[in-house]
């Protein structure tokens, strides 16, 4: 990973992400990740994608990223 990104689980704060750091995503948990607005952001997702398949959600409006 690297940049300065942004992780979130639906009802919770949003958390900073920089280089190093290691998120769970639980299960059938709605969240979002992505770059904060003046960085770059890339991560590595592992997954397993053999109990179930991804389910993608909205995208993440304007409003919501900044808050």
């Amino acid at each position: 990973m690297h940049g300065v990104g942004y992780y979130q689980e639906e009802g919770q704060a949003k958390r900073i992400l920089r280089k190093g750091d290691v998120i769970k995503c639980p299960a059938n948990v709605p969240h979002w990740h992505g770059a904060s607005a003046d960085t770059a952001f890339a991560h590595v997702a592992i997954t397993n994608r053999h109990l179930g398949e991804t389910v993608w959600l909205n995208e993440v409006t304007d409003e919501e990223y900044k808050q």
